[in-house]
């Protein structure tokens, strides 16, 4: 299956009782992960490495530079957040694309965004993603403000309670999301929230595999019992298939198969 390139985008701040993250809810018209909490943030667009963006994102960082835009603009059409020099700031102004990088009043930070991590879909699911993640730290007066449509709600959470959520069902969380939400969790401040994500000089991707056994279907991380073993599995034609009979009657899979 042909990956996408795409960034998401992890804003955290300080609150009484720890560190939050914004969260948001994809609809239930979405193809792509119908009602699921999200980051914000997308597929990076021929744009983001274009005039526009090269004029109005200040970063130092060359070789991450379109998914940084990506990541920006991003968030500027899903939640209304501006993450500029000046600070980051909210309004109900809403381009879509270049028009993004062309209407703000001051360059975007990209040096405001730290990179912690990459995620590869597994390579039987139909629609995959490489995705860079960030994280950057914002005030406690930013609110997201979502559309109604693409996306339906927002909510700034604990990362330990989005993944007590997630756990119970009440939220659809899709594997690295819930993943990085665990990241995220038992940290004082996000001063060292971020210093943990971002300890490691170099970033190594992650391409999880997908295993199916008779009424369930996991995907397993490089330091999983059986990981090694799943890479010949991926390659029988009939696996995605049984995964998805699975799914129709209600068998134990990953939020990820629950609309392919």
């Amino acid at each position: 299956m042909t990956l996408r390139e795409a960034a998401t985008i992890c804003l955290v701040r300080d609150a009484d009782l720890g560190p939050e993250v914004l969260m948001v809810q994809r609809s239930d018209r979405a193809r792509f992960m119908p009602a699921a909490w999200v980051f914000p943030g997308g597929a990076v667009d021929e744009s983001d490495a274009g005039p526009e963006a090269l004029a109005a994102v200040r970063s130092s960082d060359d070789d991450l530079f379109p998914w940084l835009a990506a990541a920006m603009r991003e968030l500027v059409e899903e939640t209304g957040i501006w993450l500029t020099v000046n600070g980051a700031q909210v309004t109900d102004k809403r381009p879509n694309g270049p028009e993004v990088f062309s209407s703000t009043s001051a360059p975007f930070d990209g040096d405001a965004l730290r990179y912690f991590a990459n995620w590869i879909t597994p390579a039987p699911l139909p629609i995959r993603f490489d995705t860079r993640f960030f994280v950057v730290d914002v005030p406690r007066r930013i609110e997201a403000l979502v559309d109604g449509k693409g996306l339906v709600d927002a909510a700034w959470i604990d990362p330990a309670d989005a993944t007590g959520r997630a756990q119970s069902g009440d939220w659809v969380v899709a594997f690295p999301t819930h993943n990085t939400l665990e990241a995220l969790s038992g940290h004082e401040s996000v001063a060292n929230l971020i210093a943990a994500l971002t300890k490691d000089a170099e970033v190594t991707a992650v391409q999880p595999r997908l295993v199916v056994g008779d009424d369930w279907v996991r995907i397993l991380l490089p330091s999983d019992e059986g990981f090694d073993e799943a890479a010949e599995a991926e390659h029988d034609p009939e696996l995605l298939t049984r995964a998805l009979a699975i799914a129709a009657v209600g068998g134990d899979v990953p939020a990820e198969l629950h609309h392919v």
